[in-house]
């Protein structure tokens, strides 16, 4: 606000003042004029307005208030722009704002209010403005500013989410991969097990044929004891302790052939269980490097938003310490501006003396 706007705003004021103390003698028009009177009626019920509690004014009630003056006091334009504004309630400086347009629309067409009144009426709305105009820009600093900051906040939480992503993609990737080794394993397993089979098939195969041929020797054995003996109840005693001797091997290959199974199948759960040991491993090592990651993110986060935090407790430290400073500022403008006037005062009760000689 230059100097011209401040002495404006102090004349207005003046003018308030004084409007105020004739609105406090007024009770009658007496011997004034009845369009004045009006107009100061007009000027008190908006004076009742401004001196009621909160920043805005019940439009009913107003309305109620200024079809009680008389027509004089030309309120029904004031009336019929509320109306038309249909709000139930509307801030008091557009009240003023609206009463200085219509006094100054009608001093331009030769009202008989006093023109300095009609001025001081009108001035007053338009330097509220300015500084509501000027308080306005300012708030849509501090707006652009806040939305500023949190452009960047959510631009750094969309960086996070990315980095979020990729560590789900990159753990995609790795059970893939794990699913695929796990796949090629398992192929592995039944390749050597239908080789096993096989060769399982193959030696029994070949036993089977030792077998017979070890019978086919016992049987020519007998015949040629028995051609040779020409013995029966030797042959008899034969056969039964070959028949008890085959038994007897069969019995052994039978145990055999059960603890070759059994050791089998020991191997077998034995590698089984290795097998789900290493698999276990292999997923706790993943599930904790994942783990470590996503904690290392997270600190990472509260980090940046401890950071933001710190940095707009900053920002008010420094806007508080700015405002400390302008403080002093202008404290120590005022006391130059004393010490100058002291000093041009001094000065010219010394050439006072000079010029009475």
């Amino acid at each position: 606000m230059d100097a011209a706007d401040a002495r404006e705003l102090a004349q207005c004021m003046s003018d308030e003042e004084d409007q105020q103390r004739q609105t406090q003698r007024f009770h009658a028009p007496g011997g004034e004029d009845a369009e004045t009177w009006a107009l100061q009626s007009v000027a008190s019920v908006l004076q009742r307005v401004q001196e009621a509690p909160g920043d805005e004014v019940d439009v009913e009630t107003l309305v109620r208030q200024l079809e009680r003056l008389p027509r004089e006091a030309h309120a029904h334009q004031l009336v019929r722009l509320l109306l038309d504004t249909r709000e139930e309630s509307i801030p008091k400086q557009a009240v003023l704002g609206i009463w200085g347009k219509l006094l100054s629309g009608d001093s331009t067409k030769g009202s008989k209010v006093p023109k300095g009144r009609a001025k001081s009426a009108a001035s007053i709305p338009i330097i509220r403005s300015r500084l509501l105009e000027s308080k306005r820009k300012q708030a849509e600093c501090d707006l652009k500013l806040l939305q500023n900051r949190i452009a960047l906040l959510q631009h750094e939480e969309s960086k996070a989410w990315k980095k979020i992503a990729q560590t789900k993609d990159r753990a995609q990737e790795i059970l893939d991969m794990r699913q695929a080794s796990m796949r090629r394993r398992e192929e592995k397993s039944m390749h050597a097990k239908e080789c096993e089979r096989k060769n399982r098939s193959a030696q029994k195969k070949q036993y089977s044929l030792k077998k017979e041929s070890v019978i086919k020797k016992k049987h020519a054995a007998i015949q040629v004891i028995s051609k040779k003996y020409q013995d029966v109840e030797q042959v008899k005693i034969e056969s039964k302790r070959l028949k008890a001797e085959r038994e007897r091997r069969q019995m052994e290959q039978v145990e055999r052939a059960r603890e070759k199974r059994q050791a089998i199948r020991r191997q077998e759960d034995a590698l089984k269980k290795k097998k789900q040991l290493d698999r276990q491993q292999v997923d706790q090592d993943a599930a904790l490097r994942l783990m470590k990651k996503a904690i290392a993110e997270e600190r990472r986060i509260r980090e940046h938003r401890q950071k933001v935090e710190e940095m707009e407790e900053a920002e008010r430290a420094l806007i508080q310490r700015l405002q400390g400073t302008q403080l002093i500022q202008r404290e120590a403008y005022s006391v130059l501006e004393h010490a100058l006037l002291r000093t041009d005062l001094k000065r010219a009760h010394s050439i006072a003396p000079l010029m009475d000689r």
